[in-house]
């Protein structure tokens, strides 16, 4: 056995169902042992979109997803989707091919220390020297991606180790083989009883869900909570969603540039569940938070509990054992349902989204964001996974699309990257073969990976994208023009999105008339091949 068809063989005990890829010279004997032995490989047309499928399975599954780039810049090109699971905290791992070792440095073809070069983004990265270690570091890159909170992982195979003869003898393998995150860590009893004699004396509290809440597999325990005691709950935009249904205790996002109904400035008690410390909950300083709100944070990773500014209490803990531990605590205390403060936050959440939908009847004669987003209502079901792509058709979905935010729904992540939604939509069904997927993008967010619809078309990856085009980047433009009166290098020439897409194989339609899109919608969710549905939107923002 060789050291390629040993690693391949690593990645199927660990239930790895396809490696998404560019071809490259530093790939050749791992593609020959992953045909030897059926590990499907999806290919694409640039590194990021492979990285990009990579870091969407993880985010969807709570499995680790897989890309291989070769060596050099191709590796260096896959680094964005790499970063973008290091700012959402998500399991992916990159293995990226190079010349042999003994060459590592002389200045062979490609040369680069790639292991250095991803170190700053990953939670582990590693080269392989020598083919009878490949067991133990896949283990320890699998382990590293999906413990504590999750993140990337990065393993460098050099040619000469993916060629070598195996000495069976010499290689360290682990008992166990991780590849799907689990958390099991309850909470410090005492905090727990405090944390609800907390939530007793408190008139405004408010849960804020963040990702880590869905790879604890929390969102039932959190519904669970929030309705038994009466608790608005809010997740920071692009966080993992984990409100499976609509509920009156779900009260939208926090942290959108395009703002939000008064909650978080307002509660007296704040319960923070798996979320990262960063702007979208203000830094927990006023006046995005009260001045004498009292803050709790609960968190798998402890390093988590130590970032940004101290809170009254930290518990170290996967959200849903905690989340359960205090429903009991609640009712060993009796805890009175805040039912008053939860019908005023259903309000301003109500409210909000009213007055960002006055926006339709302001607009100018064509078709608005509003007209889409409303089309896809009428066509998402309980099971439609739903990718959302752009920066201001996806700040309008998240004020008024997401009435719910399942786990089965998928942003940018934290990274409030643009351009990963082809790629995504490709992974997402691989994960779905079933399920209906939708892409929803913005025009210039589309231009970035749009080659993918080949890939796509070629290889039966069938879903309905819709282009929301104003040929600006839009939320960028509204914010140059109050601050400059004009668009600076903010505004994009004219697309025929639906002619592109036929190019690429796939399906291309253009809708004049909102009563057009839905039919156009459903349709393609019929087809055999990606369709691209191209809706040219007027201008505007939530925030007009």
């Amino acid at each position: 056995m060789i050291g390629a068809n040993l690693l391949v063989q690593e990645l199927l005990q660990r239930g790895v169902g396809f490696v998404s890829t560019l071809c490259g010279h530093g790939l050749n004997p791992f593609y020959v042992a992953c045909r030897a032995q059926g590990l499907k490989l999806v290919d694409t047309r640039n590194e990021q979109a492979a990285a990009y499928m990579a870091e969407a399975y993880g985010r969807l599954s709570r499995r680790v997803g897989v890309c291989a780039v070769s060596s050099g810049v191709a590796h260096v090109n896959a680094l964005t989707g790499v970063a973008n699971a290091y700012f959402d905290g998500s399991p992916m791992l990159l293995l990226s091919g190079s010349g042999a070792v003994a060459t590592m440095g002389l200045g062979h073809f490609q040369d680069l220390d790639q292991e250095a070069v991803a170190a700053p983004l990953c939670k582990l990265a590693r080269t392989v020297t020598v083919p009878e270690r490949i067991p133990q570091l896949v283990e320890q890159a699998f382990a590293a991606a999906t413990s504590g909170r999750p993140g990337p992982v990065h393993l460098t195979i050099p040619l000469d180790v993916q060629n070598a003869e195996v000495n069976m003898d010499w290689v360290v393998k682990s008992p166990a083989r991780t590849s799907t995150i689990e958390q099991h860590a309850e909470g410090d009893s005492q905090s727990i009883r405090e944390v609800v004699r907390l939530l007793g004396e408190a008139q405004r509290p408010l849960l804020v869900a963040g990702s880590g809440v869905f790879y604890a597999a929390g969102e039932q325990a959190l519904a669970s909570f929030a309705k038994a005691c009466a608790v608005p709950f809010v997740v920071p935009i692009w966080d993992r969603g984990t409100a499976e249904k609509p509920c009156q205790e779900f009260a939208g996002v926090v942290g959108a540039a395009t703002g939000g109904p008064r909650l978080l400035a307002d509660a007296d008690l704040i319960i923070l569940l798996g979320v990262h410390f960063d702007y979208r909950i203000g830094y927990l300083q006023p006046p995005a938070v009260h001045p004498q709100a009292r803050i709790v944070r609960i968190e798998i990773d402890p390093s988590e509990l130590s970032r940004g500014v101290r809170t009254q209490i930290t518990i170290h803990g996967d959200a849903r054992s905690v989340l359960t531990q205090l429903l009991e605590e609640a009712q060993r205390q009796k805890t009175s349902p805040h039912t008053s403060w939860l019908k005023e936050a259903e309000s301003r959440r109500r409210q909000f989204r009213a007055d960002r939908a006055l926006a339709r009847g302001r607009a100018a004669t064509g078709t608005h964001a509003l007209d889409i987003l409303s089309a896809l209502k009428g066509v998402l079901t309980d099971d439609t996974v739903l990718v959302v792509d752009g920066g201001n058709i996806g700040q309008w979905a998240h004020q008024i699309l997401f009435d719910r935010y399942p786990g089965h729904w998928l942003t940018c992540g934290a990274s409030a990257v643009v351009g990963y939604g082809l790629p995504a939509a490709m992974a997402a069904r691989l994960l779905y073969a079933e399920r209906p997927v939708i892409l929803l993008s913005g025009d210039g967010a589309m231009t970035f990976t749009i080659a993918e619809l080949e890939s796509a078309a070629r290889q039966g990856l069938n879903f309905v994208v819709v282009v929301a085009d104003d040929s600006a980047w839009g939320i960028t433009l509204t914010e140059h023009v109050r601050a400059f009166g004009q668009g600076l290098a903010s505004e994009l020439g004219p697309v025929s999105f639906d002619q592109v897409a036929q190019g690429f194989g796939a399906i291309g339609v253009r809708v004049s008339t909102p009563e057009e899109i839905q039919p156009a919608i459903a349709k393609g969710l019929l087809e055999k091949r990606p369709t691209l549905i191209h809706v040219p939107i007027v201008r505007s923002n939530p925030t007009d």
